[in-house]
């Protein structure tokens, strides 16, 4: 009977122990040991929209480095870093004295071109057939008179020789001004007036290139040439900047590429600009992944109305992987070990080393699967200065 009792005893203090430490023990001696000032939470239960945070640097959606498409000396440059422009303003202009001659002179010789009145021409022209056309008609009766006045011995030969030769040469004059007319008839435009025309265009174009001009609307980010410099065609003179919207090129892994679809809202956070997250629109995703990194390329577009996004800054994007219930904590509790994760948990005003089974996180907050109950107080803060049974006051 007095065993039995004893039994019961034992059975009684150990549950009283279990029921005191969640997990692990209490540890000897605890008030002879160091104090610590933590921060602490309180686990909960809960739902965690499970993901991954990936990283990525802010690129402008739209940007250009203008290079002129000719050389030249710059005459003025009305832009500098942080100037806004718009879509064709002026940028740079470059010293177009000889090129604005050469305008003027090709468009007066394509005047002077257009002005040779190609109707007069025919109008002469057929004049002048007829004229020959009645003279050659005139000149071969006279040829066929001569010939049978010869043949009759009525007429000289040299008589019948002069008729011959005033015959041919009518005959060539009639042929000639034939010949004239079918060409002025063929023609549309006159073989001048089409080169005027191509030199005249050429001229105007060499001209309108010493004239650069925005291709986009932006900032200027770089002015790499001042007035009085030579410009060249391999280097760029301005680099213009478009913010109105932002992108961000991430990398997902093969796990998560099929949870990441064109058009999804994705929750960017550039913890530099504000503490709250802004709102993206993913807009492509690779179908193969790189075969450097074995990763797939995601592009998220960020609108920027307010110019605070900067191209260079780094953004953070969380990836929904799925819901996921559990413990929740926060994620600064859970630690890292050689093997497992763990969390120090407060019992009594001791810590307590508790290793636990993590499972998704949204980057703040992360679930619990095992280990850890509803209720139980969590160290936050000071996580590197604990040891297992160190007493700990809480600041909060």
């Amino acid at each position: 009977m007095r065993n039995l009792r004893g039994i019961v005893m034992v059975g009684l203090l150990m549950a009283s122990i279990v029921s005191l430490a969640a997990c692990g023990s209490l540890g000897s001696n605890a008030a002879d040991r160091d104090t610590v000032s933590v921060d602490k939470v309180t686990a909960h239960a809960g739902r965690l929209a499970g993901g991954t945070v990936v990283g990525g640097k802010l690129d402008a959606l739209n940007s250009a480095n203008v290079v002129p498409k000719s050389a030249g000396k710059v005459s003025s440059i009305p832009v500098d870093v942080g100037s806004e422009v718009n879509e064709g303003d002026l940028l740079v202009s470059l010293d177009a004295a000889d090129l604005g001659a050469l305008v003027d002179l090709y468009a007066a010789q394509l005047d002077k071109a257009r002005n040779s009145d190609l109707p007069t021409q025919k109008n002469q022209a057929e004049l002048a057939l007829a004229n020959a056309e009645s003279t050659f008609k005139t000149a071969e009766a006279d040829y066929q008179r001569s010939k049978q006045l010869r043949d009759s011995a009525v007429i000289s030969a040299q008589q019948f020789e002069q008729s011959e030769k005033t015959y041919v040469q009518a005959k060539a004059s009639y042929e000639s001004a034939q010949n004239s007319l079918d060409i002025l008839n063929s023609a549309t435009i006159p073989e001048t007036i089409r080169q005027s025309e191509a030199q005249l265009k050429k001229a105007q174009a060499d001209f309108a290139n010493t004239i650069i001009k925005a291709p986009i609307s932006g900032v200027v980010t770089a002015r790499n040439i001042n007035p009085g410099e030579m410009a060249s065609t391999a280097q760029p003179v301005i680099t213009l900047v478009n913010l109105d919207t932002v992108v961000v090129s991430v990398n997902v892994n093969e796990a998560q590429i099929n949870k990441v679809n064109v058009g999804q809202q994705i929750k960017v956070k550039v913890s530099s600009v504000q503490d709250e997250p802004f709102t993206g629109v993913v807009t492509n995703v690779a179908f193969a992944a790189n075969s450097t990194s074995k990763a797939y390329p995601v592009k998220i577009q960020i609108p920027n109305p307010q110019h605070v996004l900067k191209p260079g800054m780094f953004a953070e994007i969380f990836l929904n992987t799925g819901d996921e219930d559990g413990i929740i904590i926060p994620r600064e509790a859970l630690a890292t070990g050689e093997e497992k994760s763990f969390v120090w948990v407060i019992n009594n005003g001791i810590a307590t080393r508790c290793e636990v089974v993590a499972g998704l996180s949204d980057g703040k907050n992360v679930v619990i699967r095992s280990g850890l109950r509803e209720g139980e107080e969590i160290v936050i803060t000071n996580i590197d200065s604990l040891k297992e049974g160190i007493k700990v006051i809480a600041q909060n």
